[in-house]
């Protein structure tokens, strides 16, 4: 079937269940792997000489353990940092159901202005309509109260007439007054 060193490693490591490993140990098993140029069969004609390996630390990674860690021990991976983003997709949904909110709340406010305009000038016009009944019954108390309507409404029902002469003084003795005073005490 043919199964390289490689494969049974790679198969082995993802049936075994994970242990954190030091990231020097992963460069370690990787430049221990046998390389692909390695594995090629060589033909008799060649001759294949060991190829040295070397292992580049780009400075991504953390540091090798050191000597007074307990062998064995490993720690967890530790992944890279990530740049944080400015503005989350939650924070934009937020802002944009504030924005929504402020709208509805805008627009509400307005209709609710221009119901108060409708309801302000509906009344007005009601006012208008009862201030000019009130003058029109003004008017007519008016005319119904003239001197000349009631004269001549008295001289036709009532048959009363004014006088051709003028009005007389009359003249009160004080001893009358006094006698008419003391009767109605003594009552």
């Amino acid at each position: 079937m043919g199964w390289s060193d490689s494969k049974i490693v790679r198969l082995v490591s993802h049936l075994m269940p994970r242990v954190y490993r030091n990231s020097a140990d992963v460069l370690v098993e990787r430049a221990m792997e046998p390389e692909v140029s390695a594995r090629v069969q060589s033909t008799p004609d060649t001759v294949t000489k060991p190829q040295q390996r070397r292992l580049i630390y780009g400075g991504t990674m953390p540091a090798p353990p050191s000597a007074e860690r307990a062998q064995g021990t490993t720690l967890p991976p530790v992944n890279r940092r990530y740049t944080k983003r400015r503005v989350s997709a939650f924070n934009i949904i937020l802002m944009l159901m504030g924005t929504a909110a402020a709208i509805v709340l805008y627009i509400g406010n307005v209709i609710a202005v221009n119901q108060l305009v409708n309801d302000i000038h509906k009344i007005d016009i009601q006012l208008q309509r009862i201030l000019s009944e009130q003058e029109t019954i003004k008017a007519r108390i008016n005319q119904m109260s003239s001197l000349e309507r009631v004269r001549v409404r008295a001289e036709d029902e009532l048959g009363l007439k004014n006088p051709t002469d003028a009005p007389a003084l009359l003249t009160v003795d004080e001893e009358k007054i006094q006698t008419i005073e003391e009767a109605t005490r003594e009552h």
